[in-house]
């Protein structure tokens, strides 16, 4: 590897670090004006992105065991952000959903930051995107627990 990639990695992945720190302490900002742990929020956005999930697709998304995640269900419950409901595929088990009004009430915290990364994707043309979603899909991929 040559020395300028070599600089240009240490360099990008300096910037990866700064982005999710910066990421992670607003979202604890989020979290105690909400009264949700780090976690408890983490999960609630990964439900939303997907809909509904059984409490073990949710802990695998999650990497928590099927007991954690199910005291993280429970205290999302608790504080009206999910609901279980019987699962029509297998009556054995149960599926969390999310509760719209108040996933709508977190989503209008978001949209400020949510419209700041709009304008700057914005600034980057159909290739460049291609390669950014490329690289996200990727790392998101590669973070997955194997079966």
């Amino acid at each position: 590897m040559s020395r300028r990639i070599s600089e240009k990695l240490t360099a990008l992945t300096t910037e990866i670090r700064s982005f999710i720190a910066r990421v992670i302490l607003f979202n604890e900002k989020v979290g105690e004006a909400i009264g949700l742990n780090g976690t408890d929020l983490q999960c609630l956005h990964l439900l939303s992105l997907q809909g509904s999930a059984t409490p073990g697709e949710l802990a695998k998304w999650a990497s928590l065991t099927t007991g954690g995640m199910t005291v993280v269900i429970d205290r999302l419950e608790k504080a009206g952000y999910v609901v279980r409901e019987r699962n029509p595929l297998d009556r054995r088990s149960l599926i969390v959903r999310p509760v719209m009004p108040k996933l709508r009430k977190l989503e209008a915290i978001y949209r400020q930051k949510g419209e700041a990364l709009n304008r700057v994707l914005s600034n980057f043309d159909d290739q460049e995107l291609t390669l950014l979603f490329e690289f996200f899909r990727r790392i998101n991929l590669s973070d997955q627990p194997e079966d």
